[in-house]
């Protein structure tokens, strides 16, 4: 299965928002018969462009929600005080 820059560029997007796989299949407009393949390449094909999309759009919010976390308990938060804990215990 081949995507288009443009296709590669709003799967990353999406991903970024932490859609899962099948329904950006959806919002891609990919036929219906190629879904279970697309969601295949996401999870399994580390090589693939698709694969590499996803999960860079992914890594790229799950990073961010990280740093502001841990700004927010350098600040004092005492909600986020405990995440940033977990953080330091799954190094």
């Amino acid at each position: 299965m081949n995507l288009t820059t443009e296709q590669l560029d709003k799967l990353k997007e999406m991903a970024a928002a932490l859609l899962p796989p099948d329904e950006i299949a959806i919002l891609l407009e990919l036929p219906p018969d190629q879904h279970d393949s697309f969601c295949e390449i996401v999870k399994n094909h580390q090589a693939s462009p698709i694969y590499l999309a996803y999960h860079s759009g992914r890594l790229q919010t799950k990073f961010e929600l990280r740093k502001m976390v841990i700004k927010l308990a350098k600040a004092g938060s005492p909600a986020a005080q405990p995440l940033a804990e977990k953080y330091l215990i799954n190094l």
